[in-house]
C-alpha cells in the first residue's frame, strides 16, 4: 500500500461509524483481490439506484467462481421499462430483494480490505460509495483497479484513439481469448472481470 493510500485510509477511518469494519482499513494481504460489478437503473448515482451487485475473490491465480456474492437489491424505485432491456432485472424480480443495508452487512465483510477490481469500477463505486456513506460513514478505502487501464498498458497504450466499443469488457475478452458470458449480468460480468485481471496483471 502507497502513501497517498496509506493517507486515505487513515483520512476514512476517522470517519468510520461502525467499527466493526475497522478491518478493511488494514493492509490488504499480498496476492488477496474481489472483482466486483453492479447493475444499475440508470449511470447518474443522484438519481439512479443500485439494484444487484456481484463479488469474487481471486486468490493467486485462482477465480473462486463458487463461492462469490450475488445479491439482488429492492431499490427506492422500481425500474422502467427502458433499462429493463438493459439490465434484465423487472420490478418483480427486485421487489423483495435486499435492502441496501441488508446487502452491506453481506457485503462489505465479503469484501474486507482485498483491492477492488473492476471494468470502469468509478461508476461502481459512485453508487456504493454513496451507500456505505450514509450506512458506516465513510466511503470503501479499498485500493481499485480498472481493468481498462492494465489493458491499455498491456496493448502497448495502442487503445488510446480506438473507440469507446473497442474497449468494452466483451471486446477486451475477445482480444484476450477469454469466455464471454452474457453481459449485462453483475456475476457474468465481475466473473469476466476477474478473468481478464488474471490475464493482464
Amino acid at each position: 500500500m502507497n502513501l497517498v493510500q496509506n493517507l486515505k485510509s487513515a483520512w476514512y477511518l476517522k470517519k468510520l461509524t461502525r467499527p466493526e469494519y475497522k478491518g478493511m482499513f488494514q493492509p490488504p494481504q499480498p496476492n488477496q483481490w474481489v472483482a466486483i460489478d453492479c447493475e444499475m437503473t440508470g449511470l447518474n448515482p443522484k438519481k439512479d439506484h443500485l439494484l444487484s451487485i456481484a463479488a469474487i475473490h481471486i486468490n493467486g491465480s485462482q477465480i473462486q467462481s463458487g463461492e462469490g456474492l450475488h445479491l439482488i437489491c429492492r431499490p427506492p424505485v422500481m425500474p422502467k421499462k427502458d433499462t429493463i432491456v438493459i439490465h434484465g432485472l423487472r420490478p418483480l424480480d427486485v421487489e423483495n430483494g435486499l435492502s441496501y443495508e441488508q446487502m452491506l452487512e453481506r457485503l462489505l465483510p465479503f469484501i474486507g480490505n482485498r483491492p477492488i477490481v473492476g471494468y470502469c469500477p468509478q461508476l461502481d463505486l459512485g453508487f456504493l460509495n454513496q451507500i456505505t456513506k450514509s450506512y458506516m460513514g465513510t466511503a470503501l478505502p479499498n485500493p481499485v483497479i480498472d481493468i481498462r487501464d492494465l489493458y491499455s498498458r498491456y496493448s502497448g497504450n495502442r487503445t488510446q484513439g480506438i473507440s469507446h466499443q473497442a474497449q468494452q469488457l466483451s471486446a477486451i475478452c475477445q482480444q484476450l481469448k477469454l469466455p464471454e458470458l452474457a453481459a449485462h449480468d453483475a456475476y457474468n460480468d465481475a466473473l469476466m472481470t476477474a478473468m481478464a485481471f488474471l490475464h493482464l496483471k
